[in-house]
């Protein structure tokens, strides 16, 4: 039997070749990303290892002491033992330095140079402490030079070096002394204090009189250096976690698709040697035997897959991690690394896919009386109780699946996707029942297109069981590629949608006392990254007792802001975020405009990140009898601008005439950035589960027409053409790949839908479900053309057999 079962193997392994290659992309996908999450973790070990390096002990800051920085660094330096101390604070100022005002993240420099962690990449390190470094990345786009002066909410210091590009906890664009951080007040936040003992001291001796001098009233602990920075990556690292369990989610979803694949793909194998396992069983094999072998060739199959899986996964982490670093992304990438069940994990789930894809198939085979099997057509097994069971099980799986979707939301993201693959599984159950249901009903369209037509119509729905595999294949991909282009739609609607409300306005120079110039307009015109700009006449009017800046949006005005939600309707009055947390207003009730002159109620509305300004719709300033004069420049951004500097250029232009800045590109730019990044990264991972079920298509489409050759051959020889069997096996791929196409892409948009929710519960209340529907037509076109090329190599070497050998085959 060991001879036939590794002669077996050879005869058949090009038919494996489909089911090896979704293994491989699964268990390569899962290995990639564990060894991309292990450069992560260890470039950002590195870093905090880094900035702790000089240090013995640290005392963890905690918020309730963060007011008290000064006598924690007094305190700490006056502790017997201690040689040096520095606290380390962090936190955003706004930094006139180089082309202009903006906030920068700023953070202390120990005045002890073997606690002093930064690493100078050009100039000098300070050695007073009205002297400060800057990161050079910070320094080249900002236009600031060694010996310039910054000025720091009133503080004046002189940049006398450039770090390295900020990174790590403690990362900062500028790096001022403790004495200037001090004066900063709450601007800069103590996060702990870095403490080098004196040689000859104690640890155990010193953290107890640090405890003892810093008091117990706060919730300060003294920890060694090797503890903190486990314990600030074991913190730090949430965020690397948290991707990791995104891309594995995806990993889930390539391995589920791969599964799927794989057992459509040994299911039509075995279904092709029932004849032979057949004569297996009329010269003597036993039952068992046949079993054991079929089971032997589902582990060879998926040990090797996944052994080979493994390889190229570890080397896609290698490739990855090397290109990363070598496009200067910025990332802290340590060594590529797996861990144990990184490897371990992949491996067995790929044996386990292949061996569990066989398991009902071999058990279908070794029910089969040898002469039975020896009958040219497979039982379907969809009718009496098989049938009933079959119902049943797909009813309670979509039942299932259904319940994990509505709940699947938030925290509960995996009963989400578990609730999702339920469901795909309980339509794959029930794909021999409503597949054949669907083709009888398209049928007739093309069965009135001739004979081929007819007989196409007729083989569909003659093997319910064969054409559901045929066809799920198809439905698997269609499904995942509409998910991923109505879920990409919906979000990006839904996230614009946000944008346009929570920060419609991009830059604006507000005028808050006098009148602004013409010229202004001109000066921010001509910003590079502003594509249009508007004037704003406005006046000073009281709202409820307080004296507030209204604004006139007339259509040029209206034209600046993003989606219009912004807007100001009939006696409404628009108010802005920063308006509102300062004024008391209640949101929907009246409030009265006055000025000397006249006066009107109106309803205040939230406007968004707007400044400390009011808008109104035109002539309400007029009917008011308010004196109006320019007092607002509104700009929008270029697409792909830069909204810090965009930002920093307009305030250049607002400080020399008294205006303020406001506008939220800054903001907007970067939840643009993230937004993009994710879904290229949800495409690129879905992509290779789309991948696996486009290989999975074109394979089990091809293993389906090879299993009908004897059907094939019979044709023929009752008289049926070449052109004829190409003609009828196209028109069935046709049927067969519409009905998959619709069904998925239907699949797809509930799965669309069900996924943006989970994804934006309790972030975002209203969700748009967005359906292209010239992409979605496009992906109808195209699943339904893949599926009738993927029939044209088969159908023409099936009309190559001669009728005789075709009947004479196995």
């Amino acid at each position: 039997m060991r001879t036939v079962l590794w002669g077996s193997l050879r005869a058949h392994s090009r038919r494996y070749v489909t089911a090896a290659a979704a293994i491989v992309m699964a268990v390569a996908f899962m290995v990639a990303v564990n060894a991309l999450s292990g450069a992560a973790r260890d470039g950002l070990r590195a870093d905090v290892v880094a900035q702790y390096a000089g240090t013995d002990l640290v005392v963890d800051v905690s918020s309730d002491d963060r007011g008290e920085a000064d006598r924690f660094g007094q305190a700490v330096r006056e502790v017997d033992g201690v040689d040096a101390a520095v606290v380390n604070a962090t936190g955003y100022v706004d930094v006139a330095a180089g082309s202009g005002a903006r906030m920068m993240s700023v953070g202390t420099l120990a005045a002890d140079a073997d606690l002093r962690w930064q690493e100078v990449v050009e100039g000098t390190a300070p050695r007073r402490p009205d002297e400060a470094m800057m990161a050079r990345s910070s320094a080249e786009r900002y236009g600031v030079a060694i010996g310039d002066v910054a000025e720091l909410e009133g503080e004046r210091v002189v940049v006398t070096g450039f770090s390295g590009s900020p990174s790590g906890a403690l990362g900062a664009s500028v790096y001022v002394s403790e004495a200037v951080a001090s004066r900063l007040g709450d601007a800069l936040l103590p996060v702990d204090v870095s403490v080098r003992t004196d040689a000859d001291a104690s640890m155990d001796t010193v953290t107890a009189s640090l405890d003892t001098a810093l008091g117990s009233g706060g919730t300060h602990t003294v920890v060694d250096r090797d503890s903190w920075v486990d314990t600030t990556i074991l913190e730090a690292t949430k965020d690397v976690d948290v991707l990791q369990r995104l891309v594995l989610v995806f990993a889930a979803i390539a391995a589920f698709v791969g599964t799927l694949v794989i057992a459509n793909t040994i299911t039509i194998v075995l279904a092709q040697r029932r004849r032979e396992l057949a004569l297996l069983r009329c010269v003597g094999a036993t039952r068992r035997q046949i079993v054991r072998a079929l089971r032997f060739e589902s582990v060879v199959l998926g040990a090797g897959a996944a052994a080979t899986g493994v390889l190229l996964g570890w080397m896609l982490g290698l490739g990855a991690v090397a290109a990363l670093k070598a496009s200067g992304s910025g990332l802290a990438l340590g060594a590529v690394s797996v861990t144990p069940a990184g490897v371990v994990v992949p491996f067995v789930i790929g044996v386990l896919a292949a061996v569990g894809a066989t398991v009902l198939p071999v058990r279908r085979i070794a029910r089969v009386a040898p002469l039975e099997a020896l009958r040219p057509h497979e039982t379907t097994g969809l009718t009496g109780r098989p049938g009933r069971v079959r119902v049943v099980l797909g009813t309670v799986l979509l039942a299932l699946g259904a319940a994990g979707l509505v709940v699947g939301t938030g925290d509960l993201l995996v009963v989400g996707l578990a609730g999702g693959m339920a469901a795909f599984l309980g339509v794959v159950v029930l794909a021999p029942l409503v597949v054949p249901a669907l083709l009888r009903l398209a049928g007739p369209v093309v069965a009135s297109t001739g004979v081929a037509g007819r007989l196409a119509s007729a083989n569909v729905v003659r093997n319910p069981r064969r054409t559901a595999s045929t066809a799920t294949a198809l439905l698997v991909g269609v499904t995942l590629i509409t998910m991923v282009v109505v879920g990409t739609a919906s979000l990006r609607t839904t996230v614009d949608g946000e944008l346009d409300r929570d920060y419609a306005l991009d830059a604006a120079v507000v005028a808050t006392e006098a009148p602004l110039a013409p010229e202004v307009e001109d000066r921010v015109a001509d910003v590079e990254g502003v594509d249009a700009v508007a004037t704003l006449p406005g006046a000073d009017v009281d709202l409820d007792g307080r004296r507030v800046l209204v604004l006139e949006v007339g259509p040029e005005a209206a034209a600046v802001l993003h989606g219009g939600q912004a807007l100001p309707r009939s006696g409404q009055l628009v108010v802005g975020g920063e308006l509102a947390d300062a004024a008391d207003l209640s949101f929907g009730a009246s409030s009265r405009l006055r000025t000397p002159s006249g006066e009107v109620d109106v309803r205040p509305r939230w406007g968004g990140s707007l400044g400390e300004v009011a808008l109104v719709g035109p002539g309400v300033l007029a009917e008011l009898g308010a004196t109006v004069a320019p007092r607002a420049v509104w700009a929008r951004g270029a697409d792909g601008a830069s909204g810090e500097q965009v930002l920093a250029d307009v305030a250049a232009i607002a400080d020399p005439v008294g205006a303020t800045v406001a506008g939220s590109l800054a903001q907007r730019s970067w939840i643009t950035l993230q937004m993009d990044v994710m879904l290229a990264v949800t495409v690129g991972l879905l992509a290779v589960a789309v991948l696996i079920a486009v290989v999975g298509m074109a394979g089990t489409l091809s293993l389906s027409v090879l299993e009908r050759s004897r059907e094939n051959a019979l044709l023929r020889a009752l008289g049926l053409t070449r052109r004829g069997l190409r003609g009828t096996m196209a028109a069935e791929a046709l049927l067969m790949a519409g009905v998959a196409a619709v069904i998925g892409t239907a699949l797809g948009g509930t799965f669309a839908w069900l996924g943006v929710r989970s994804l934006t519960e309790g972030l975002i209340d209203d969700l748009a479900f967005t359906v292209p529907w010239l992409q979605v037509a496009v992906v109808l076109v195209a699943a339904t053309a893949t599926g009738l090329l993927a029939s044209v190599l088969p159908a023409r070497r099936a009309a190559r057999v001669a009728p005789a050998e075709g009947i004479a085959m196995l």
